[in-house]
């Protein structure tokens, strides 16, 4: 006669088989992501939107990460629901795609016009291969957080589920040895488990996902540092007939006496006519752009577009054409350079600009060597770096631009000597050097740009006490990329070569 409390592994009646259990998990940990991911944008969006731009991101880069943010909590909640990638990916993709990249999408297909209103014209492929990115940032995300969650649910659940078996496992092995008779039935021999195609499959899946996730994701920097659309669409098309319309970037390098030999690259735009036959006997003022903190020597080339602004402008005839060269301001580990001299003399970067490459740049390629035709500008640390050096060195510059900037000297660099951070404070040196006063500044701010906006209408005030001729260029926006593009078109135009100054305004 069969036991009817025989249990499992023992010879006797097969359990059916129950197909619908095993979509369950996969099924669970969809449903949770999704309505997890939901609760998350609703309830954390807000408040880290307003963390990352009090940090001093702009709203382009706000949204890109706080929508991987929220991808990354829909996995984690799928991964703690269910535990099961397959299901908690595609929902987290799913409210990556409705919560962010289709309204990207849509907004780089429209038109698009540069700061002089010239249409710039999409570039499909580089549009194609930025969602791309977005995509592979989304399931690294996804991945990140359903593992986190899927961990976290082992720690919490498995040993509550664990007891709760064990208990119950004692109580059946208790009622069996009361019902069962005394011969030990016979073991069914152990049976090898067999892998389930969808389960293999699904896992070669996700690996492949994962490498190629990886690879997309190595080059989205330019995402992070400058802004989600950065070469989604290319420079304006101006049919210029006889003659080049675009200037030449090409990298140089020397080395510095003031930085103790060390060699350093940077990046120099020539004009459209600087190669020509032409060209050959022509001199050309020359703009120094600084980057920021965190910063290299490609940033004003690729956020900037300072390569784009210039070519455009000369070839429309609305500037004459200048030579631009992009330095790298980057100097000890663990402390911003402030494009300044440090306060113990090691690290003379002030000096390596003003003086070193000045120098070289006048003797390696055709400029105009004449404060007059002669200028520097930068954004941020470099704005600040741009208006501290003028004013130290105003018979090599006469022309500042000053963009998001700064202006009381900041950092460790300096050193802890108050009378040397105030000899570095341009709020404060443009007062006491005289000769200084004969620059001619092009401020830029943004309205949402804290404490930046404010540092800048200050430093204006000053300017226009002691009589300094300035011009400010206040736009609406963030910290970003998109401002500094259009306030160096501004400046571009401002600048008016060969004069002591241009006209305020």
């Amino acid at each position: 006669m069969k036991n009817r409390w025989q249990p499992s592994g023992l010879v006797g009646e097969k359990r059916p088989r129950r197909p619908l259990r095993a979509f369950a998990p996969p099924l669970l940990s969809f449903v949770g992501a999704l309505l997890g991911g939901a609760l998350v944008t609703v309830g954390m969006t807000p408040g880290l939107s307003a963390l990352l731009i009090a940090l001093g991101l702009d709203i382009q880069r706000t949204q890109m990460l706080t929508a991987l943010f929220c991808c990354a909590g829909a996995g984690f909640c799928g991964g703690l629901v269910g535990r099961r990638l397959l299901g908690a990916v595609p929902a987290s993709l799913l409210l990556f795609w409705s919560a962010y990249l289709q309204d990207f999408i849509g907004a780089e297909l429209q038109p698009v016009h540069d700061p002089g209103g010239q249409l710039e014209p999409l570039n499909v492929g580089a549009l194609i291969h930025t969602v791309l990115m977005l995509l592979a940032l989304a399931l690294l995300a996804a991945f990140a957080g359903c593992a986190i969650g899927e961990v976290l649910a082992r720690v919490l659940c498995d040993p509550i589920v664990q007891t709760w078996q064990l208990l119950r496992s004692r109580q059946r092995l208790a009622a069996l040895q009361e019902t069962a008779p005394l011969a030990v039935p016979k073991l069914a021999p152990p049976v090898a488990p067999q892998p389930r195609p969808l389960a293999f499959m699904g896992s070669w899946l996700l690996a492949a996902l994962l490498v190629v996730s990886l690879i997309l994701a190595a080059g989205s920097g330019d995402l992070f540092l400058f802004a989600p659309d950065t070469g989604i669409h290319t420079p304006p098309v101006i049919h210029t007939a006889g003659r080049p319309n675009k200037g030449t970037v090409v990298k140089d390098s020397f080395a510095s006496p003031s930085l103790h030999g060390q060699r350093r690259s940077f990046l120099v735009y020539l004009p459209p006519s600087y190669n020509t036959p032409a060209g050959q006997q022509q001199r050309y003022p020359v703009l120094y752009l600084l980057h920021g903190s965190p910063g290299k020597i490609v940033d004003w080339v690729t956020g900037g577009k300072a390569e784009q602004s210039a070519d455009t402008l000369i070839d429309l005839g609305k500037i004459p054409e200048l030579i631009m060269v992009f330095p790298d301001g980057n100097g000890r580990p663990g402390a911003t350079s402030e494009w300044g001299n440090s306060g113990d003399g090691r690290q003379l970067l002030e000096n390596y600009v003003a003086i070193d490459l000045v120098h070289y740049i006048d003797s390696h390629y055709r400029t105009i060597p004449s404060p007059e035709d002669r200028a520097i500008g930068g954004n941020s640390m470099g704005g600040f770096g741009a208006a501290n050096i003028a004013i130290h060195h105003p018979d090599v510059f006469g022309f500042v631009i000053s963009l998001g900037g700064y202006y009381r000297a900041e950092g460790l660099i300096w050193g802890n000597d108050p009378a040397y951070r105030r000899a570095n404070s341009p709020l404060y040196t443009i007062a006491s050097n005289r000769r200084s006063q004969r620059l001619a500044f092009f401020l830029g701010a943004a309205t949402k740009d804290q404490p930046y906006y404010s540092d800048t209408l200050q430093f204006a005030q000053v300017l226009k006490k002691l009589h300094v001729r300035y011009t400010l260029d206040i736009e609406k926006g963030y910290h970003s990329w998109h401002v500094w593009e259009v306030q160096l078109y501004h400046a571009l135009l401002w600048l008016h070569w060969g004069q002591s100054s241009p006209q305020a305004s």
